[in-house]
């Protein structure tokens, strides 16, 4: 790529249950270290995963870490105070279901819940150089509930404010891809689900990887 031509920016919204399923995955408390080698026992199974989809959750975190999606194209992690909010809340939620709504968390420590934001949500959008998108009203609220509607609206809000920019919404949750996928939200976006979020960053940097060496050969 020439100096003259406009570096391309790739910006990813994970939702709440991409950041838990990494989280469950770890264990409490969540360190760096034990993501690392979680990914590195990843690196060579198939995708999707044969077994388990939410090890596809931890991978696609970790193709963010690099801050690149191919060569000197970005690849920025963003997340929102409400991520922030819901991912702490769940992560230190009894494990017992809430009698009235059914609804469990993991049963952390409220220390560890907010270590699992600062550690993983900001240490992700650290090495990336990303940022938070703070406050923001929710998109696509109905059909998607207000949880994904506010998760949604961070993207509209990225793709707004850089229109020239591709932005992803990396999710787990069948309702808002089916929702995308039948057309009924907005197109600022791209919503899909971790292994093919993967799929697209790992044929990215191969073409990347492959047009560089046939550039050396000739």
């Amino acid at each position: 790529m020439s100096s003259g031509e406009e570096i391309q920016r790739h910006l990813v919204v994970f939702d709440c249950n991409v950041y838990l399923d990494a989280a469950r995955i770890i264990g409490e408390p969540f360190t760096w270290s034990d993501f690392d080698a979680a990914a590195a026992r990843l690196a060579r199974i198939a995708i999707p995963h044969p077994e388990d989809g939410a090890q596809d959750s931890l991978r696609a975190l970790a193709a963010c870490t690099s801050g690149r999606f191919a060569g000197d194209e970005a690849l920025e992690v963003w997340t929102s105070s409400h991520i922030d909010i819901i991912v702490r809340g769940k992560a230190s939620q009894p494990v017992t279901p809430d009698p009235r709504t059914g609804y469990h968390g993991m049963g952390w420590s409220a220390e560890d819940a907010q270590k699992l934001v600062d550690e993983l949500i900001y240490g992700l959008v650290e090495k990336s150089g990303g940022g938070s998108a703070g406050d923001l009203f929710p998109d696509g609220n109905p059909p998607l509930d207000h949880e994904d509607g506010m998760v949604f609206g961070v993207c509209r809000q990225l793709a707004a404010e850089d229109p020239l920019a591709r932005v992803y919404c990396v999710t787990r949750d069948r309702g808002f891809l089916e929702a995308y996928t039948s057309g009924g939200l907005s197109r600022h976006s791209y919503v899909l689900p971790p292994a093919k979020f993967i799929a697209l960053t790992r044929a990215a940097r191969m073409r990347h990887s492959a047009s560089r060496m046939s550039r050396q050969r000739n």
